[in-house]
């Protein structure tokens, strides 16, 4: 089955709804059925817990409050199967029977009519309780978490007691504590702010770790934001922000006037933003984070940061084809926060703050122009002249190989071949077969063929690369497309063939389980390879890809813990073992995952490193620099990769380039360690 979000969400929306509407369950009925059962500790019955129940593969969702004698009853429940999870007072969740992790979760039938029993025993586990202060050494009442460094579960939350104390009952393992005295961010044990710095706890079953801490050191920031007349500015945004991820937000008043207390101390800036009157603005006066002004804020002192609305000026766009020359009858246009509709290749735009303002234009038929600066002056205008390339489009038809009759609602993707993003999108052949792709860039492409992964019942088709006269599962014999500015190119006539089954067991070193492993056939997402057409595996190793048209497929895998790797155990795709899928039928293939080598990467900035195959673009590793400046990954050698940055502080970049093709090459050994040190 395909992993989507869309489905949990969906259970997740409908509970929200049934809780704020206050619905009750209807009375039983011979088509539904219903889940019952004890939550005891110890042995000993466990009264109010949460339980909830959520369709293994659907939408259907319920859940119950258990009485004073740990039972419980959800009635009501559609026909089918069901995970069962319990949340009791001061305990992490867990799922029937005694684990933590969703995905190990068992499986329970609910029959039509009847009814399937579930008792649990609360996990063993060990406490971590203490006492936060305020600044006098008196208790206060926060809000306290205390989460797995590992990013696993296991963690609890709550809110001391008016005294400050507070327990906190937690599975084993190593914790990082928190604590919220204010509205604004999390410190943490002991007294920091600095996520890297908190100090880590190990607790183990029927221990109690005793975590105190006390407030760090506050002040507060306050002003007003006034228009050039000196009159308050209401509902304007106000941040006051750290360049260590310290945020506070809070909003002008009727008469301009804003107030933030409990800022710890330390430096900030200050930003102030309101979409309807195009304020987007640092203290003082400027739109550039990098130039704005450093405040700082020491403890019970209130720091004054008064902010006057920036001087406006005007943008004039000038707006051709690029091609022929002529002016666009009709575009989109954008200065800074200011967005206005062009005819006849002219457009104005107003009240645009003065700085370096970011700029871009988009039409219809035409690829939207690249952000770029222009200097906006008070009461001036400044000419900006963009000439927009028309788009490329590939006009393709779906058939069935065998009849040739054609296949409606099949998806169809145009891939740059050593593209590192396999796009999520889809767009899908009418009721004769057809689609055209219109959002192309010219150059060569390869197309890429599936079923809507998001329909209940899979097509009975399977998913191609597409060739010349047929499909295939190598990318590299997919038929290349070569497109052109402002025209329409015929694809080959896309044949499809019916899908068959990959099954097989999937383990880490010496036959280890493995944990948040997927399976996919391409590069399909950044920094973990799931994405939209990805398979999850079992907790117990198992898994289905039931996608794929009768073809030789190369299978990618990934795996916590483990280097992403091919089939076969190849560092890249064109070594990898191709797995023949038959059609209508199951094959197997089992693989047993490789360690990798450990990269790791010294960083100039936080966000998601990724290491992509130098030839083929796909996935080799990847790990997430926060907040400390250096982060490791596995990568499966030997190799040469080139990295790239997503979601950085300033724009996303490549390492030593400025896109793949230019980036650096890191050579990755076949055995020992590698250390990276990535610049700008």
């Amino acid at each position: 089955m395909f992993t989507s979000t869309r489905r949990r969400a969906g259970a997740t929306a409908l509970a929200l709804a049934i809780g704020l509407v206050g619905l009750t369950a209807p009375a039983y009925a011979e088509d539904t059925g219903r889940i019952t059962g004890q939550l005891t500790d110890g042995g000993q019955p466990v009264p109010y817990a949460y339980v909830s129940a959520g369709e293994v593969d659907g939408q259907n969702w319920g859940s119950a409050t258990t009485d004073e004698t740990g039972h419980y009853e959800i009635a009501d429940l559609p026909a089918g199967q069901y995970r069962v999870d319990f949340t009791a007072p001061g305990h992490p969740i867990q799922y029937a029977h005694q684990q933590t992790d969703w995905s190990r979760a068992d499986h329970f039938t609910v029959p039509a009519g009847g009814q399937v029993t579930v008792d649990d025993e609360l996990l063993p586990t060990g406490t971590i309780s203490g006492t936060f202060r305020d600044r006098a050494g008196a208790g206060m009442a926060v809000s306290v978490s205390a989460d797995a460094v590992d990013g696993g579960s296991g963690g609890a939350s709550g809110s001391t007691a008016p005294d400050g104390t507070y327990e906190l009952k937690v599975l084993p393992g190593r914790y990082r504590v928190s604590f919220r005295p204010y509205q604004g961010p999390y410190q943490y044990a002991v007294g920091t702010l600095d996520y890297a710095q908190a100090t880590l706890y190990d607790v183990t079953a029927g221990q109690t770790v005793t975590v105190d801490d006390t407030a760090l050191p506050t002040g507060s920031v306050a002003g007003r934001f006034t228009d050039r007349g000196g009159a308050g500015i209401p509902d304007v945004q106000v941040s006051v922000d750290s360049d260590n991820g310290v945020n506070y937000i809070t909003y002008t008043d009727a008469d301009g006037f804003y107030r933030v207390d409990g800022v710890y101390t330390g430096s900030y800036r200050v930003y102030f933003f309101g979409s309807g009157r195009n304020i987007d603005q640092y203290a003082h006066a400027t739109i550039d984070r990098a130039e704005a002004t450093l405040f700082a804020v020491t403890e019970g002192v209130t720091t004054s940061v008064d902010e006057v609305q920036l001087a406006t000026g005007s943008v004039h766009f000038t707006v051709t084809d690029a091609r022929t020359g002529d002016p666009i009858p009709q575009f989109e246009a954008a200065a800074g926060m200011v967005y206005v509709t062009g005819v006849d290749g002219s457009a104005t735009v107003a009240d645009v703050s003065v700085g370096n303002q970011w700029t871009h234009v988009s039409a219809d038929g035409y690829l939207t122009s690249a952000q770029t600066r222009v200097a906006v002056t008070d009461g001036a205008t400044t000419e900006v002249a963009v000439a927009l390339t028309p788009v490329a489009r590939i006009a393709a038809t779906v058939v069935d190989a065998r009849t040739g009759t054609p296949v409606e609602g099949f998806c169809v993707q145009a891939m740059v071949p050593t593209d590192v993003m396999f796009g999520d999108g889809c767009i899908s052949t009418d009721s004769q077969g057809k689609v055209t792709l219109n959002y192309l860039r010219a150059g060569t492409y390869q197309l890429f063929a599936f079923g809507n992964p998001y329909e209940e019942q899979r097509s009975p088709y399977g998913a191609q690369w597409v060739t010349a006269d047929g499909g295939t599962g190598n990318q590299s014999l997919a038929a290349p497309i070569t497109t052109v500015a402002g025209q329409t190119v015929a694809a080959p006539v896309i044949k499809l063939d019916r899908r068959g089954t990959i099954t097989g067991h999937v383990t880490g070193t010496g036959g280890s389980a493995v944990t948040g492993a997927s399976v996919t056939f391409g590069n399909f997402h950044y920094h973990s390879g799931s994405g939209p057409i990805s398979f999850p595996v079992a907790a117990d190793g198992t898994y289905t890809v039931d996608f794929l048209g009768p073809y030789a497929w190369p299978l990618h895998f990934y795996a916590d813990g483990y280097a992403p790797q091919w089939s076969g155990n190849s560092g890249a795709r064109p070594g990898a073992t191709k797995v023949k899928v038959k059609v209508n039928q199951t094959v197997s293939y089992d693989i047993v995952l490789l360690k990798g080598i450990p990269v790791t990467v010294n960083a100039p900035d936080g966000g998601w490193y990724v290491a992509y195959n130098s030839a083929t673009g796909e996935t080799s590793g990847r790990c997430n620099v926060w907040p400390a400046h250096s982060c490791q990954m596995l990568v499966l050698g030997p190799q040469k990769v080139r990295f790239k940055v997503w979601g950085g502080s300033d724009t996303d970049f490549w390492y030593g380039g400025t896109d793949f093709a230019t980036a650096t090459d890191v050579r990755i050994p076949e055995t020992g360690t590698k250390t990276v040190t990535i610049t700008r």
